[in-house]
């Protein structure tokens, strides 16, 4: 990638044109191997319009996968796979180098007839909707901004090395000017508040001051863990206990009830994430919309780091978001179709939003945040 200094943005552009222009092998079909927690929580997030994107079949050998389906999608065994995906492209579902090795170990010692091997299921993504990422790439603000996503989009292909110089330090959601400064009438609405951290950040640089704050975390341990902070912040910057509201709940399209689950999301983090095709009407955990819980609250902040979930939270706070255009801090970093759907839909729904793209972590692809605002 070209040095911070001297930004060459036709040359970027070109190189990511260049990567997602690579025709991938295959062609027949796509087979996804594994059905596990991963492939859960990458494929969990799609809407009707958006099928297409799924496998024709997953492929996992786990004792009692086989026969059952994921997604509506077959899983099968790697033996029947050499029946059933002659000609196409195998994608492993994980972002673990050595779990991926394995994968292809396998492949190699026991090859599907002409089948190919894509290490990378972003590249898989990537390239198959290489118009939406450059589309993406186009719309947004700032050199800078470019530069860090077309780094991050390679880096995520295996393409080029994460550029440190591209990865900006500092508080998470707060990467740009706009979203530091004091507002104090600011309705800040956090979504996976976690253990309060982005809440302690967010009052320390405003010197406590604020309107509201609105916290959603679903998990029971943290949970906790939020509400000891939060009573700490209140006597520590003198707030009333209704100006946090903190709501054990998580955050989607719809109204529903369902279960958590705790998964590795990577070697080193456990995520908690809700369950898939378990809605219930009682006696699970509650997930809102924004746009039905805050139908008679205005907002002017929302931030969202919800474990590939912004997606579907998006859905749900089209009506609050076209209403009140408040700033947004959006983690894009979960799903490979977020680096690209996630800034479409957000044009597409209200234009005048200037976009963004920061890199707060310098050696994983993760913590990628999109910042808007009007």
């Amino acid at each position: 990638m070209t040095s911070i200094n001297s930004l060459d943005m036709q040359a970027i552009r070109q190189e990511l044109v260049q990567a997602l222009g690579r025709a991938l092998g295959g062609g027949k079909g796509v087979a996804v191997y594994g059905a596990g927690d991963t492939a859960e929580r990458w494929f969990a997030s799609f809407l009707d319009d958006e099928e297409s994107d799924l496998p024709d079949y997953f492929i996992d050998d786990t004792p009692g996968k086989k026969g059952t389906s994921l997604f509506g999608r077959p899983i099968i065994s790697f033996e029947d796979a050499h029946t059933l995906c002659k000609s196409f492209l195998i994608v492993p579902c994980s972002y673990v180098p050595r779990t991926i090795d394995i994968m292809e170990a396998s492949f190699r010692k026991d090859p599907i007839e002409e089948a190919v091997f894509c290490r990378s299921f972003d590249e898989y993504v990537f390239c198959r909707h290489s118009s939406e990422v450059l589309a993406a790439y186009d719309l947004l603000e700032d050199d800078f901004s470019k530069a860090t996503y077309a780094n991050m989009i390679l880096a995520r292909m295996g393409k080029a090395a994460q550029d440190p110089a591209f990865t900006r330090s500092g508080q998470t959601y707060f990467g740009i000017p706009e979203f530091e400064r004091i507002k104090f009438d600011e309705v800040f609405v956090d979504c996976g508040a976690y253990v309060g951290d982005t809440i302690e950040h967010f009052l320390t640089v405003r010197l406590g001051e604020c309107s509201k704050i609105f916290a959603f975390e679903p998990a029971d341990k943290n949970f906790r863990a939020l509400s000891i902070r939060t009573n700490r912040l209140k006597d520590e910057w003198g707030l009333s206990d209704n100006q946090i509201a903190l709501i054990q709940a998580g955050v989607g399209e719809e109204n529903y009830q369902t279960s958590l689950k705790s998964t590795m999301a990577n070697d080193y983090a456990t995520c908690v994430t809700f369950s898939v095709e378990q809605k219930c009407t009682g006696g699970g955990i509650p997930v809102v919309s924004l746009d039905s819980y805050f139908c008679e609250q205005a907002i002017s902040f929302l931030k969202a780091d919800i474990e590939g979930y912004e997606w579907k939270m998006l859905h749900g706070a089209e009506q609050v978001i076209k209403r009140d255009q408040p700033k947004l801090a959006l983690s894009i970093y979960h799903s490979a179709f977020d680096m690209y759907r996630i800034p479409l839909w957000l044009q597409s729904k209200s234009p005048d939003y200037k976009l963004f793209v920061r890199q707060h972590y310098p050696c994983e692809p993760w913590d990628t945040v999109l910042y808007a605002y009007i």
